[in-house]
């Protein structure tokens, strides 16, 4: 479930448990969808939990990740099932028309450089009556300014570590849900759920975390959302990135803004 090249997947199943829950529970939403059985696409497929969860339940799964190492384990843990699986980022989307049941993606549209295009494909992707299922990160309004993603560019494009990842600058981007929602009704789909704050099981609870809870957070993000800049920094990502989440916890911006959108195409 995730969109960057620098995600490996033994580290990335340490974390993923909590994203597992929440794409079944995503799914649900979707009426008798996962019953009906049909074509279903998966973008950003992760370790492939979900595309053996969909080809167990009858369907035939296309699932694509950016990541290679993410690739290859999803091939190993639907192997013998109806799952073709490559390396393409979401921007490079090339989905038939007309086609799926069910398209599905989880917390990957964050790491888009821009989603209008994978959004469209997305919808036109779709079979009358199918359904497209979709959560992401940092889905707060405009108008509430830059939040994690953006403190976390910010540091990483500063003097002290600008250099050291010149090939490794932060690729997540914030989308509001209400502007995705817009795209999609756009496309044509009809709106069946719309969550523009979901609570995740990783976000945090009560007043958020503070200066304290650094060590579990830096291991967390180091195997999840910095795993690209802390592969390039090496001996000093735990530097980078107790500097970012510190940034960020004083800042106030802890709130990472989930969004949870399921849509139907209509017919």
């Amino acid at each position: 479930m995730t969109a960057t090249n620098g995600w490996v997947a033994e580290d990335y199943a340490k974390v993923n448990a909590p994203h597992l829950r929440t794409a079944l529970a995503a799914l649900s939403l979707a009426g008798d969808a996962l019953e009906r059985g049909g074509a279903f696409a998966e973008i950003g497929c992760g370790t492939g939990d979900i595309a053996r969860v969909a080809a167990e339940r009858g369907f035939e799964v296309w699932a694509s990740d950016a990541s290679q190492s993410m690739v290859d384990a999803t091939r190993q843990r639907c192997a013998g099932l109806p799952v073709h699986v490559e390396v393409c980022p979401a921007e490079r989307l090339d989905l038939p028309e007309d086609r799926f049941t069910v398209v599905h993606s989880s917390w990957v549209l964050h790491w888009v450089t821009e989603v209008e295009q994978p959004l469209r494909r997305m919808a036109g992707a779709l079979r009358p009556g199918g359904h497209l299922v979709l959560q992401w990160t940092g889905a707060h309004p405009r108008g509430q300014g830059p939040g994690m993603f953006g403190i976390l560019r910010q540091v990483a494009g500063g003097p002290k570590w600008r250099d050291l990842l010149a090939e490794a600058q932060p690729a997540m981007r914030e989308y509001p849900a209400d502007e995705v929602a817009a795209r999609l009704t756009a496309a044509g789909l009809d709106l069946v759920h719309y969550d523009p704050e979901l609570a995740h099981p990783l976000s945090a609870k009560g007043p958020g975390p503070t200066l304290a809870d650094l060590p579990d957070l830096r291991e967390r993000y180091k195997l999840a959302g910095f795993a690209t800049q802390a592969a390039a920094l090496g001996e000093r990502a735990d530097e980078f990135v107790d500097e970012v989440l510190t940034t960020m916890i004083e800042a106030g911006q802890v709130d990472p803004h989930h969004a949870r959108i399921v849509a139907r195409r209509p017919g």
